[in-house]
C-alpha cells in the first residue's frame, strides 16, 4: 500500500510536467501561426481566432503554474508572472488591433512627471509618437510639453460631473489628466494633438521615471550624447530632482534632457538590445504599481484593456475599492518629497458595510532653502501671508467604492476648512485642500457605507509608494 502511495506521489508531478510541456508546445504552435498572420496578409477572422487561441493557451499555462511545485520553482527563479495573468491574456486578445495588423497605428507615449501629481500619476513632461505596423515599431518623433499648446475648452465630450469636478482646467495640457480615470486624460491628450497637428492618434501609453528605471534594469545603462550615463539607480533622482538644479536657469534645456533620455531608452528598446526576462519583470512591476497604462481608440481592444489595470479605469462595476489621489495645485515639483500612509479598516459588517479610510500626508523636506525656484513655485491663488519656503499645497481626493455613500469626514487641521464632497463615475469622494510646510504632516479621515467584495486599494503612482494597511473585511 505504501509503495502505491509513493508511486502515485511521484506519478502526479511527472504527469503534471508532461501536461505542462504539451500545453507549452501547443501555445508555441499557436504563437507561430499568430505571428505569421500578424506579419503577413491581414485576415481579420483568422487573426482574431489565432489571438483568442493563443490567449487561451497562455491562460491555461498560468493556471497550471498554480500547481504548488511549479509555483515554488517560479517564485524562487523570479519567474512568477501570475500577478499579471489577466493583463497578459487581455493584451494578447487585443494585440492584433494594438499592433496594427489591419493598418498602421500611432500612439503617444506620455512620460509623466510624478514630481507634480496628477490623477493618473504626474504631469505630462515629455512624449514620443510611435508607429506600430504589423510586427515593426518605429519612433516617429519625440519632444517635450514645450511644443504642445492648450485650449480654452476640453476638446472631447466629457460627462457633466467631470466638468463640475475639474472645470475647464483639463483643456490645459498640463491638467489634462486630473482624473484618475485614464481614458479621460488619454482622450484629451489625443484631442489636443489633433487640434494642433490635425492628426488622429490611435491611442496613448503612459509611463513614468520609476517605470523607466525598471526597464533600464533590462536594457542596462544608456549613454547620452553628452557622455552622461543614466542607469536604473539614478534615472528617477536625475529626472525628478537633480535636473531642476542643473538646469535652474534654462528650463527648456531641462525638458530637452528628458527627451534625450527618452530617445536613448527608445533606441535600446527598438534595437532589441535587452534581457527579455528582465524586461518582462520590469513590465510586471510597472503594471502592478499602475505605472504603465494604455488606451486604444479601437473599441474591441479598449474593451479588453478596460477589464484589467493596464487600462487605468475607475470602474463603475460593483466593488469595494478605495483610492487616495493627490492633485498638485501650486505648480511646484514638491510631490517628489510627499509621503503617503493609508489605512483602510472595516468598522462594521452589518447590513451595510462601514469602512474607514485614514490618510496621513507628510512633507518630508527638512527645509526648502537651496531648492530651485521652479521646484518651489506657488502659483496657487490665496497663498498664505506667512508662507514658508518649501510649503506645498495640493488637493486630496479620497474615493469610496462604486455606489457607496460618504458618511462622515474629519481632519487634524481645521483652519483650512473641512473640505467637501463630490462624485465621479458612481464613486463618492471626500475632497480637501492640504497645505504642508517642510516637516509637517496631517491626517484626514473619511467613512464610507457600502462596498461589495474584498477590500482593495489602487495606489496612485507617485515617486514614493504609499505605505498601505488594510484591516478587516466582511
Amino acid at each position: 500500500m505504501r509503495r502505491k502511495i509513493v508511486a502515485i506521489a511521484v506519478a502526479i508531478p511527472v504527469l503534471y510536467l508532461v501536461l505542462f510541456a504539451v500545453q507549452v508546445g501547443i501555445a508555441y504552435t499557436h504563437a507561430q501561426s499568430y505571428t505569421e498572420q500578424l506579419a503577413g496578409e491581414y485576415d481579420k477572422k483568422q487573426i482574431v481566432q489565432d489571438s483568442a487561441n493563443l490567449a487561451a493557451d497562455v491562460d491555461r499555462i498560468f493556471w497550471m503554474l498554480h500547481f504548488p511545485v511549479a509555483k515554488q520553482i517560479a517564485q524562487v527563479a523570479g519567474l512568477d508572472f501570475t500577478p499579471i495573468r489577466d493583463e497578459v491574456s487581455a493584451v494578447i486578445r487585443a494585440s492584433s488591433w494594438l499592433a496594427g495588423a489591419d493598418a498602421p497605428k500611432r500612439y503617444m507615449i506620455a512620460f509623466q512627471n510624478s514630481a507634480e501629481a496628477r490623477g493618473t500619476g504626474g504631469i505630462l513632461g515629455a512624449f514620443a509618437i510611435i508607429e506600430l505596423n504589423k510586427s515593426s515599431l518605429t519612433v516617429v518623433r519625440t519632444g517635450s510639453n514645450a511644443v504642445l499648446y492648450s485650449l480654452k475648452d476640453v476638446p472631447v465630450d466629457v460627462p457633466d460631473e467631470f466638468t463640475k469636478l475639474y472645470g475647464k482646467n483639463p483643456a490645459i495640457l498640463q491638467n489634462s489628466n486630473l482624473s484618475p480615470h485614464f481614458p479621460y486624460g488619454a482622450e484629451i491628450w489625443m484631442g489636443l494633438w489633433k487640434k494642433q497637428f490635425d492628426e488622429q492618434l490611435d491611442g496613448v501609453i503612459a509611463v513614468d521615471p520609476s517605470a523607466l528605471s525598471y526597464v533600464l534594469k533590462a536594457t542596462g545603462p544608456i549613454t547620452l550624447k553628452t557622455g552622461e550615463v543614466i542607469t536604473s539607480d539614478n534615472v528617477v533622482a536625475d529626472t525628478l530632482q537633480q535636473a531642476y538644479k542643473r538646469y535652474e536657469k534654462d528650463n527648456d534645456a531641462r525638458k530637452q534632457y528628458l527627451v534625450d533620455i527618452m530617445n536613448a531608452a527608445a533606441s535600446k528598446i527598438t534595437s532589441g538590445d535587452f534581457s527579455k526576462i528582465e524586461m518582462v519583470r520590469a513590465i510586471k512591476r510597472g503594471l502592478i504599481e499602475n505605472r504603465i497604462l494604455m488606451y486604444s481608440r479601437d473599441l474591441p481592444a479598449e474593451k479588453e484593456l478596460a477589464s484589467v489595470r493596464l487600462g487605468g479605469y475607475l470602474s463603475k462595476a460593483p466593488n469595494n475599492e478605495y483610492r487616495a489621489v493627490i492633485q498638485n495645485i501650486d505648480a511646484s515639483k514638491l510631490d517628489y518629497y510627499l509621503e503617503r500612509e493609508v489605512s483602510v479598516k472595516t468598522l462594521s459588517c452589518n447590513k451595510v458595510q462601514q469602512t474607514e479610510v485614514k490618510v496621513r500626508l507628510t512633507n518630508t523636506l527638512k527645509t526648502g532653502r537651496g531648492l530651485p525656484a521652479y521646484v518651489l513655485t506657488r502659483a496657487d491663488k490665496d497663498k498664505p501671508a506667512d508662507l514658508v519656503t518649501g510649503q506645498h499645497r495640493f488637493k486630496l481626493f479620497i474615493y469610496g467604492p462604486t455606489q457607496s455613500t460618504l458618511v462622515s469626514v474629519s481632519r487634524e487641521n481645521k483652519k483650512d476648512g473641512l473640505g467637501g464632497a463630490s462624485t465621479e463615475r458612481g464613486r463618492p469622494i471626500y475632497v480637501a485642500d492640504v497645505d504642508l510646510a517642510p516637516g509637517e504632516s496631517e491626517e484626514l479621515l473619511a467613512n464610507f457605507a457600502g462596498g461589495v467584495g474584498k477590500i482593495t486599494f489602487v495606489d496612485q503612482p507617485l515617486v514614493r509608494e504609499t505605505k498601505l494597511s488594510i484591516k478587516g473585511g466582511c
